[in-house]
């Protein structure tokens, strides 16, 4: 389930419920494809929005053209950012990739494992 969404110029930034928390997926707006290469995992909903709208401030920002430039693109990049940080170190939410996340599970349920020493 979609819990938010927030658009850049060329993706759209999900929210959706994850058995670990919450994820931010990659939407093409063009195709609608997500892109499951780049899903990350947070515990907590706010970082998750935060880091959802930081990421779509960047792809506005970065997909700007030159001549076209908006001065407010880089200042709304630079408080989402400030944002994610604050509410980041205050809930201790750094988030994780959602191929390590993967990778724990496959070792967890997989051989045991060995020690070297």
């Amino acid at each position: 389930m979609i819990l938010a969404a927030c658009e850049g110029r060329h993706w759209q930034y999900e929210i959706a419920e994850h058995a670990d928390g919450y994820a931010v997926r990659m939407r093409d707006l063009y195709t609608g494809d997500v892109d499951d290469d780049f899903v990350t995992i947070f515990r907590t909903m706010p970082v998750a929005l935060a880091y959802a709208q930081m990421s779509a401030a960047f792809d506005r920002f970065a997909s700007g053209d030159e001549a076209d430039e908006d001065p407010e693109s880089a200042t709304d990049l630079e408080l989402c950012e400030r944002t994610f940080v604050d509410l980041s170190s205050r809930l201790c939410d750094g988030g994780i990739s959602g191929t390590a996340l993967e990778a724990w599970e496959e070792q967890r349920t997989g051989q045991p494992r060995r020690a070297l020493h």
